[in-house]
């Protein structure tokens, strides 16, 4: 017999839906998911259901997906569907019982797998396709068990005790007049909640609080609708499921480094097992244009109306980004738990000195200076951006090391000190050589004695003891050994010196101290060397102008990670083509929030030719404070957003203009289809609509209305505080109060004359099911005002 399933199809390989086949492979491959000949496939791309095929055999076919492997599964099509159907609206049909695939992974990443069977209903019109319709959906509702909410046929209730204990009960159908089990919603219940881990929804807000917004959101929508009316009307089964059903997990929960495979071809680990592929979220496909953008030009601007998503965006994109480099899902989270990605604001009192360096006032406390507070002096000090090109360049020269096969490189980090070294005495080659050779930094003093666990002061007193007395005090010694022996780490740079200007070498210290004895100089380091210079390499700029001493081992905390990076050698190429390199080279990220909110000029100074796409670390620029050369390592990525209701755009500054790729966010109205479309009577879709009709007709486009003002309205409630307390007062602010102006946006229910603000009731009338409030914004949208 025919099973019936839905199959995922990528849009951005449209040339399969035209030509009706998917590419995988071999039979076996886990993305078909066991479909056979004969069986149906409703196709979901997009998060639309576009038609209904059905399978007509395996063969082969050439392709631009897998060109190495030509099997493809074929298709002919029964049905196209008249009107693409939301994913939310194909569910809610009775034709089908609500399970894992329906609720989780139609609309969830599932590498490896492609195609998920569906349990139908007796109401499926199998073979009687002229009957297929998705206008009749189920209704679905959260309920006390002592009230009945306006069920019909086929509907769903998730049935709660009481308010005080706010438990989960019964999962019940409506059918013929009365209620009874649903099983398969019941089971998935049971299944994903074992039985000491069936929350009360006071316990699932509780732990909400803390871990999970979305899903606090939601189930206080959820509360306050079942003390109001006693149920919770449920536009989107698949938000219960993830904020209700499935106990105290995150929505969603990001399953960190999971191996991805692409399509066509076998996952790069084992099969996954199909209770765990709901836990990557499907947002690549929508987020895979700006993805693209930030490849082509590493500076992107995000612009649109105010709650248009810019900012929320900026994670996704870089998730999206994440896989397009690596291809396996790196959360965001993940991103930043590596210290990848920073966040900041740009204001109109923003500057150069927070952004790139300054020179800030620091207190320096000693022990003579206790009772006066310590001493006030002046340090350059790095700002955002330069802190994060340090961050980038360890990263560079990290991956880019351990790509030449040089052991220990892995340990390099952004806080990665550099020391100079002077290896062996004046005038004589040999702790050099023996140092070179052995992988290694070695000092002589004390060459008799095994220093570890030695503290500074007991290495005093060992120097202090074999000088004579009157000799000069062992201060710089002591301080030589007590740096190999207990300052250094692993990662430090180590640099060694030629001359007052000039070094020898680079190396990571990969180890910790060991005690050689019989060596010429038994106290040592283990180091991968970086570099050997050829000819030495002058440093004195680099560090400030300031010369090297004969001093054996000290800091140089002039010299930062992107001075070695370029000492280093490390390729300019932008286009590099060996490709391990570049996914091993991790991206890092800056997000500057409101960035036409700065003074443009001001803050980026100078800096505005670097971060140009082919400026990257082949320009640099002498900075004003700390006096050094400075340039963009090529894996730092600038995401900026901007409000177009702010600024328009046309006013930025047009160098900024030239080096940026600007990508407009506008309004989006289907993100209602897939989360919540209603909110009573009222479609939010359409009322938003009609908002930037009229705003943009009244006063321009860039002043139009996000739709992440009525992301999160889900019953009226929320959308009568959304309305009056986000909604009116900013289209007041448009229109300065000018009430003919309001009122021919908003309507005329909802400002008196003189210009006060009419709160209409959430309640309906007797004999009435639409409250004022509801009737109001219906006559808005449709255009019945009176």
């Amino acid at each position: 017999m025919s099973k019936v399933y839905f199959g995922k199809f990528d849009s951005k390989r449209p040339h399969q839906i035209q030509e009706k086949y998917y590419a995988a492979g071999a039979k076996e491959s886990s993305w078909y998911g066991g479909i056979e000949p004969g069986d149906y496939v409703f196709v979901v791309t997009n998060a639309n259901v576009i038609a209904l095929w059905k399978v007509r055999e395996y063969g082969q076919k050439v392709n631009p997906i897998n060109p190495s492997d030509t099997g493809v599964v074929l298709f002919d099509e029964i049905k196209r569907l008249s009107h693409p159907v939301p994913v939310v609206q194909f569910i809610k049909s009775p034709y089908f019982n609500l399970d894992l695939n329906l609720l989780n992974k139609i609309n969830k990443a599932t590498p490896g797998h492609g195609f998920f069977p569906i349990e139908t209903t007796l109401a499926f019109p199998m073979d009687n396709w002229d009957q297929l319709s998705f206008a009749s959906v189920r209704r679905y509702y959260v309920t006390l068990s002592s009230q009945l909410p306006p069920v019909a046929e086929n509907d769903i209730m998730v049935v709660i005790d009481n308010l005080e204990t706010s438990r989960i009960i019964g999962i019940l159908e409506w059918k013929n007049g009365q209620s009874q089990p649903y099983a398969s919603l019941q089971k998935l219940y049971d299944d994903k909640n074992s039985k000491t881990e069936r929350y009360a929804l006071f316990e699932l807000l509780e732990f909400a609080e803390e871990e999970a917004p979305n899903k606090r959101n939601y189930l206080k929508s959820v509360l306050s609708e079942l003390e109001r009316q006693g149920y919770f009307a449920v536009e989107n089964p698949i938000r219960l499921y993830d904020n209700v059903l499935v106990g105290r997990r995150k929505t969603p929960i990001s399953k960190s480094n999971m191996e991805v495979g692409t399509e066509g071809k076998t996952p790069i680990t084992q099969t996954v097992e199909t209770s765990d592929i709901e836990e990557t979220p499907e947002l690549f496909e929508q987020y895979r244009t700006y993805a693209e953008l930030l490849d082509f030009n590493p500076n992107l601007i995000l612009y649109g109306p105010p709650g248009t998503g810019k900012t929320f965006a900026t994670k996704n994109i870089i998730e999206a980004f994440e896989y397009t480099l690596r291809k396996r899902y790196i959360p965001f989270s993940q991103v930043e738990r590596e210290e990848r990605v920073r966040f900041i604001t740009f204001h109109q009192s923003y500057s150069y000195e927070e952004f790139i360096e300054g020179i800030r006032p620091q207190l320096e406390e000693d022990t003579k200076q206790e009772e006066a507070g310590g001493e006030i002096r002046y340090r350059v000090e790095p700002g955002v951006l330069k802190k994060m090109v340090e961050d980038a360049s360890a990263q560079i020269i990290k991956a880019e090391s351990e790509s030449s096969g040089i052991m220990g490189a892995e340990s390099i980090h952004s806080g990665s000190r550099v020391w100079k070294v002077s290896l062996g005495r004046r005038n004589s080659d040999q702790i050099y050589n023996q140092c070179k050779e052995g992988k290694q930094i070695a000092v002589d003093f004390l060459d008799h004695i095994n220093l570890a666990d030695k503290s500074y002061d007991e290495i005093y007193s060992l120097l202090e003891n074999e000088r004579d007395d009157g000799a000069q005090k062992p201060t710089m010694d002591a301080n030589t050994l007590d740096t190999l022996i207990n300052q250094m780490e692993q990662g430090d740079i180590v640099f060694v010196y030629d001359g007052p200007r000039t070094i020898r070498d680079i190396g990571v210290i990969t180890g910790d101290y060991a005690y050689i004895k019989g060596q010429a100089a038994p106290h040592v380091r283990p180091v991968a060397w970086l570099k050997e210079f050829t000819e030495p390499a002058d440093i004195y700029d680099m560090n400030g102008g300031v010369s090297l001493t004969l001093k054996t081992i000290y800091e140089l905390p002039r010299i930062q990670m992107s001075d070695v990076q370029k000492l280093i050698g490390i390729s300019n190429d932008m286009n590099k083509t060996v490709k391990t390199q570049q996914h091993q080279q991790k991206p890092y990220y800056l997000i500057i929030d409101e960035i036409n909110r700065g003074n443009i000029s001001k803050i980026f100074g100078e800096l505005i030719t670097l971060i140009e796409k082919d400026k990257r670390q082949t320009v640099s620029t002498i900075l004003p404070y700390s006096k050094k050369p400075f340039s963009l390592p090529r894996n730092l990525y600038i995401i900026g957003t901007m409000n177009t209701s702010d600024r328009s755009i046309a006013m930025l500054d047009t160098a900024l203009r030239r080096r940026f790729v600007f990508a407009e966010m506008e309004p989006d109205y289907a993100v209602f289809e897939q989360n919540t479309a209603k909110a009573g009577a009222v479609e939010l879709a359409s009322l938003l609509r009609s908002l930037n009709e009229k705003i943009s007709e009244k006063l321009d486009r860039d002043h139009r209305i996000g739709h992440a003002y009525l992301m999160d309205v889900l019953t009226i409630d929320d959308l009568f505080k959304c309305w009056y307390y986000k909604v009116l007062p900013l289209i007041a602010e448009y229109f300065y109060n000018d009430v003919a102006a309001i009122q021919s946006v908003v309507g005329t229910k909802f400002f008196e004359k003189s210009g006060s603000i009419r709160v209409l009731s959430t309640q309906p009338p007797d004999q009435d099911t639409v409250s004022d409030f509801e009737k109001a914004l219906l006559a808005l949208y449709k255009g019945t005002e009176d």
